[in-house]
């Protein structure tokens, strides 16, 4: 029954799609654009948390550069041209082949063409800029190169089926990411291109590369792909050049270098697309969470392939992940904690600790504590109200005091990750749950919490 029912909400769907798509066979592509442009202006008054999302996204990036109001300009804009090329992009799906060159011109297919007749393959470095999707319904722009592209399969296999074939007009062939990647690396090696999206979060299998200088969980997919297959890199994106138009821009390429790691390799691309971004700002998808912060091993010494810098890049130079430690009350059970704080202080070259105790004495001499928060003493009626954290901007904040009255210092600082013990008190407001089995006399209370986030334990 339940496959049935499957089945059948699979068909609705699909059907629901077609007719959707027909109709949008009948409106001209000026009016797709401006219709999607009202349907962004009103999601971005109405969907408030993906606003804010893009603002701190944008702040990352050019918080250096622009101003606040200039960030709220640009997400304001960002959200108009979504919904402009979220509706032409549907609509362009309609558009024979031959006539998406009405709407599209290139700027770099040169490169392409030189790249082609030496027999080299391509890979496409994509980002979700534009009309991205567009990518995949136009003709190679080097000739007789036979184009691919990296795809994960849509949950409705109808929908899923009738869109690859639509992406075949082309010749573009499309590879499942589930199949494995035998399939891409023969393509590559016959002289094929393949498009790979780069600008998506990799969680814990990425590299932790700079993105604007700030870490972030980077795919070596291509970089990785490229080493084995030597196929070219370029940087492949489409801007929005005006209303229901568009430009798709190859840049110049990047190469894998003899002897280079792929966590180097790695770190150049995000360069690249900084400098993809950075060409059409308002194109790029912001309220996509790339500075995820992992809800569990955010400390990042363990994994696999762990950070890199590029070249001429410093620790110094990278955005600080602030912690916000919450020390215990007693100042005996402070330095019990002392070698905890330092071995998380390790965890990650760009963490920045803050303690927030009832003595900032007892932090005085430990280097790896940036700054100290006293608490107010809530026993004066002028501190009853007092919010220690104000508007300081904290990635995590660890509770090494299990208290409801520390949790809810977290939860009003606006703290999106709160790490802790767990009990009746506390619970509701953290989202990274620990079970206790220490006291807090125990070094091997503070040491558990710290080995949860993805401490090195000595």
């Amino acid at each position: 029954m339940g496959k049935r029912q499957n089945r059948l909400s699979h068909v609705l769907a699909y059907m629901a799609y077609r007719l959707a798509e027909k109709a949008l066979t009948i409106p001209p592509m000026w009016f797709c654009y401006r219709t999607g442009q009202l349907i962004g202006i009103i999601c971005y008054y109405l969907l408030k948390r993906y606003r804010s999302l893009a603002e701190n996204n944008a702040r990352i990036a050019f918080g250096n550069t622009k101003s606040d109001p200039e960030i709220k300009r640009l997400v304001k804009e960002h959200f108009l041209t979504v919904g402009a090329n979220f509706v032409c992009s549907a609509k362009l799906t309609t558009v024979s082949p031959n006539k998406l060159n009405n709407y599209i011109e290139y700027e770099g297919k040169e490169l392409l063409q030189e790249n082609a007749e030496k027999g080299i393959p391509i890979i496409y470095l994509v980002c979700h800029m534009s009309a991205w999707e567009l990518l995949a319904q136009i003709e190679s722009p080097a000739n007789d190169v036979k184009q691919s592209t990296l795809y994960q399969a849509l949950s409705n296999p109808y929908i899923d089926a009738h869109v690859l074939r639509k992406r075949k007009r082309t010749g573009l062939k499309a590879f499942d990411r589930k199949d494995g990647f035998n399939g891409p690396m023969a393509h590559l090696r016959t002289g094929g291109s393949l498009g790979i999206l780069v600008d998506q979060n990799a969680g814990y299998r990425g590299v932790w590369c700079p993105l604007f200088g700030k870490l972030a969980s980077t795919s070596n997919l291509a970089p990785l792909m490229a080493a084995r297959s030597g196929a070219t890199m370029f940087p492949y994106f489409v801007i929005t050049a005006g209303p229901a138009k568009w430009k798709i821009i190859i840049s110049e390429p990047l190469e894998v270098s003899p002897g280079e790691t792929i966590e180097m390799t790695t770190a150049r691309m995000n360069l690249e697309v900084e400098k993809m971004i950075s060409r059409s700002p308002k194109d790029w998808f912001w309220v996509h969470n790339r500075w995820k912060t992992p809800k569990t091993r955010f400390l990042i010494e363990k994994y696999r392939r762990g950070f890199c810098l590029p070249p001429k890049m410093k620790i110094e130079d990278l955005q600080s992940f602030n912690i916000l430690i919450i020390a215990p009350r007693s100042n005996d059970h402070c330095k019990i904690s002392l070698p905890t704080v330092r071995i998380i202080a390790k965890g990650r070259p760009d963490a920045k600790i803050t303690i927030l105790g009832n003595d900032s004495k007892v932090w005085e001499n430990v280097p790896e504590v940036q700054k100290c928060i006293e608490r107010p003493n809530i026993a004066k009626p002028q501190n009853a109200n007092a919010d220690p954290i104000g508007n300081q901007d904290f990635d995590v904040a660890i509770l090494f005091d299990s208290s409801q009255e520390a949790a809810l210092e977290a939860k009003r600082g606006g703290i999106p990750h709160i790490v802790g013990y767990s009990n009746n008190e506390n619970s509701r407001f953290i989202d990274h749950q620990i079970t206790q089995e220490n006291s807090p006399e125990e070094p091997a209370y503070y040491n558990r919490i710290a080995e949860s986030i993805g401490s090195k334990m000595p």
